[in-house]
């Protein structure tokens, strides 16, 4: 039961509180500590449990679950890559416990940019993660933020199996064109008369959003965006793109993103980018009429978002959550019910009894399409206007009346 779950967990965060607060330099330590058998013993029978598997996208997020975070030196990095992954948290729904929030404490910052960083990040945490998923019980894990970089998007063979995993990259861009276009509506824009720019359009998730985005409704244009040094790649993606679309509908171009090249006109935009740093400016946002971002960590600043929130619509992409759901971790998002688009494709997997691997490499549009039935089936859903930076947003407070503020 919940009750007696977080009855346990608050117990043994009580007794460790004392002693930890006042030394900064102690071992790092667990706000609540969560054993993977208070999570095991009360999955529903028979039905093994959901778990998400993710890691500290910056520095700040570490104070989510850590006592006694430090500042960023040589040691304390070398700590974090000795800490063992944690359970973060229960996920119920209702008041019963149906898996878990699993995290990795080594920022993103840390690992994800060089071969050797990927490899220590597979080797200290992203299999240690799984044995603890495999202990709690969980048999479906969706992989969050840049998890799958460390198995090659589930190309590598590991030794826990149990559980199965999922990338979460089918439900991210059934969600990025359900988002799209629910912000069309809300800006009083007809989808298929948009054009629509895509960042990181050459990465393994933004090839399979820019296949689905084109995939029966479609925008008027699709912008490819990506690094200079990945223009090849984009263009041949746009020659496939122009290809499979039988109808002839959509035009598609291509468009390579550095800080002194001008951004092109497009009228919304998608970001699907993998960045350690935010590279949007204020500027930039107020270029298009919305944003919607799915990069970890985040695209633009929190200083660019706000200055910008009167002129644009610049959104976090989440899934709403079925009535009942309770991620009970805080993930910046606007309820305990709402989750990460990741996530969603775990939870319906694991609903459906899939008893395999569900989404791995790069997923063919039916593959998309099938996942994108399951969400619609599992209650998932766009849900309110909701800043990257965790604020609401009102779009009776938003001021697009004048012109000259969104610029060519």
């Amino acid at each position: 039961m919940k009750t007696s779950v977080l009855k346990e967990v608050s117990t043994n965060s009580e007794q460790h509180a004392g002693l930890n607060l006042h030394l900064n330099c102690a071992t790092l330590a667990l706000k609540h500590t969560i054993h993977p058998e208070q999570i095991r013993d009360n999955l529903p029978a028979g039905h093994g449990g959901v778990g998400f598997l993710f890691h500290a996208t910056d520095w700040d997020t570490l104070s989510f679950s850590f006592h006694n975070v430090k500042h960023r030196n040589a040691s304390f990095e070398e700590e974090l890559w000795n800490t063992k992954p944690f359970i973060a948290s229960p996920i119920y729904s209702g008041s019963q416990v149906i898996g878990a929030n699993i995290a990795c404490p080594v920022p993103l910052e840390m690992w994800l940019g060089s071969p050797r960083g990927i490899k220590r990040f597979r080797e200290t945490q992203f299999f240690p993660a799984l044995e603890l998923a495999r202990q709690a019980g969980l048999n479906m894990v969706a992989m969050g933020a840049s998890t799958p970089y460390a198995c090659n998007y589930g190309a590598l063979p590991r030794h826990t199996k149990p559980p199965h995993i999922t990338t979460g990259h089918a439900a991210t861009a059934a969600m990025l064109k359900d988002w799209a276009i629910h912000c069309c509506n809300e800006v009083d824009l007809e989808f298929g008369n948009t054009r629509v720019a895509l960042f990181g359009a050459a990465g393994r998730l933004g090839t399979t959003v820019a296949k689905y985005l084109l995939y029966k409704d479609a925008p008027k244009e699709l912008v490819l965006i990506d690094l200079p040094d990945k223009l090849n790649l984009l263009t041949e993606q746009a020659k496939e793109l122009l290809a499979s679309d039988l109808l002839g509908k959509s035009r598609v171009s291509v468009h390579t993103f550095s800080p002194d090249t001008p951004l092109p006109q497009f009228d919304g935009a998608i970001l699907a980018s993998s960045t350690s740093v935010p590279y949007l400016t204020a500027s930039d946002l107020r270029r298009a009429q919305f944003w919607i971002d799915d990069s970890h960590p985040r695209a633009a600043s929190v200083e660019a978002e706000l200055a910008s929130r009167g002129q644009t619509l610049y959104i976090e992409c989440f899934a709403r959550g079925p009535a009942g759901l309770d991620t009970t971790f805080p993930f910046r998002l606007p309820s305990a019910r709402d989750c990460y688009t990741c996530f969603a494709e775990g939870y319906s997997a694991w609903q459906e009894g899939i008893a395999s691997d569900f989404i791995i490499g790069s997923p063919p549009v039916w593959s998309v399409s099938y996942t994108h039935g399951l969400l619609k089936k599992y209650g998932f859903s766009v849900g309110p206007f909701h800043g990257k930076n965790g604020s609401p947003i009102s779009l009776e407070t938003q001021q697009r009346s004048d012109p000259e503020l969104m610029g060519p």
